[in-house]
């Protein structure tokens, strides 16, 4: 059994997640990334095995509605089906982008994840140290470090900094130039591993756009593998790290 810890389901086709719990994916969350999803919700509400985050992605927050905020702190209050808030961070990686509105809306979203007591799924791409400098009040948290890529001593940072922070890879850790993500993988606690699609982005190499849950049996293997597990004992093991990392139950 497996669990896509951040898979887009919003976007895709509903019948990709039939074709994945018959491949043995048996939980999946989708990240908010303009606030709250009504597709996300739907979707909760049909399948036991699949809940949601509400929150407002680096990139989009100008495109989320003005009263973004308020609706995650109440979704995330009253929605079980809500169990993270995320994807929220930093990414400084494009230009033009105005640094202190992520920086606000990062320090204001995990204020609502203080007060719903909900883990963060982070996206962060650059703002290393800015991250560093936000989340210095905010070490209680949970941290889901989403589709990770920085280094292994930022790793090892991080397990030092934060009671509990989890680490999230996907196709990009089974790529053939994927010497980074390999040595983190070695070099972090095994119970700190979970695994995603990212879905519908970021394919395996020699797979078609779009990416799909589907798609996470090959890439758990590809990464038990690297690990020098079997694929039920790496499978087993994602399954119980991503239930401990959202405090949920994925067993419908």
């Amino acid at each position: 059994m497996l669990i896509d810890s951040h898979c887009h389901l919003d976007f895709l086709k509903e019948r990709e997640i039939e074709k994945a719990i018959d491949l043995g994916v048996k939980g999946f969350v989708i990240p908010g990334i303009k606030g709250y999803s009504y597709i996300a919700n739907q979707l909760a509400e049909k399948y036991q095995s699949v809940f949601y985050a509400v929150g407002v992605h680096p990139l989009y927050i100008n495109e989320a509605p003005k009263t973004a905020l308020k609706t995650i702190l109440d979704v995330a209050s009253e929605n079980p089906n809500c169990i993270a808030i995320g994807e929220i961070g930093l990414d400084f990686f494009e230009k033009n982008i105005d640094k202190d509105l992520q920086a606000h809306f990062f320090e204001k979203q995990l204020e609502i994840a203080r007060e719903t007591k909900k883990p963060v799924i982070i996206h962060l791409r650059k703002g290393f140290k800015e991250f560093l400098e936000i989340t210095d009040n905010f070490k209680e948290l949970t941290y889901i470090m989403h589709m990770f890529s920085g280094k292994l001593d930022f790793a090892k940072a991080l397990l030092k900094r934060f009671e509990r922070v989890y680490f999230s890879f996907g196709a990009p850790a089974i790529r053939s130039n994927a010497k980074k993500a390999i040595e983190v993988l070695k070099g972090i606690p095994e119970d700190r591993i979970l695994v995603e699609t990212d879905s519908p982005d970021l394919p395996p190499e020699g797979f078609r756009y779009p990416n799909v849950p589907s798609n996470l049996p090959y890439i758990g293997e590809k990464i038990a593998k690297i690990l020098n597990k079997t694929k039920r004992e790496f499978f087993e093991l994602t399954f119980k790290n991503t239930e401990e990392a959202f405090n949920c139950s994925f067993q419908g």
